[in-house]
């Protein structure tokens, strides 16, 4: 019998913002946690964003953000998307197989955002209105 291959993954989870801020380190612990316990391997984890919401969720307007990089054979997906949606500090998830040809490449971005600071949004402004405009 073959041995199971694993795949490369994206996770892209939403988090109730009021249970992050009191306690981010165990809310988003969760997360890696759930992929370990189903025979994953977490190869990046962080916070993606804080930002409004399209449309309210169970009552919630805004979400924190949260993505995940990790390994695992395919027939742990399944339980680990019931586990997002039983634990009420996980507003919404989206998992995602990756291509095997960039998968690396999305992790080695991913870990390096975590470094990265991130620049205010006028500081954004500032720099994109300083740069040289491009005419034809």
């Amino acid at each position: 019998m073959p041995a199971k291959q694993t795949n490369t993954y994206e996770g892209m989870f939403i988090l109730d913002p009021t249970k992050y801020a009191r306690d981010p380190l165990a809310t988003s612990q969760q997360i890696g946690d759930m992929i370990v316990q189903n025979g994953g391997t977490v190869l990046a984890s962080r916070l993606w964003d804080e930002r409004k919401l399209a449309y309210p969720i169970n009552g919630h307007k805004k979400g924190v953000y949260w993505l995940a990089y990790f390994s695992m054979h395919g027939d742990g997906i399944t339980p680990l998307e019931r586990q997002c949606e039983i634990n009420d500090d996980i507003i919404r998830q989206l998992i995602l197989k990756v291509d095997p040809r960039i998968a690396e490449a999305l992790v080695q971005h991913a870990l390096a955002g975590e470094a990265a600071p991130r620049r205010a949004p006028a500081a954004a402004a500032a720099a994109a209105a300083a740069a040289p405009a491009v005419t034809e």
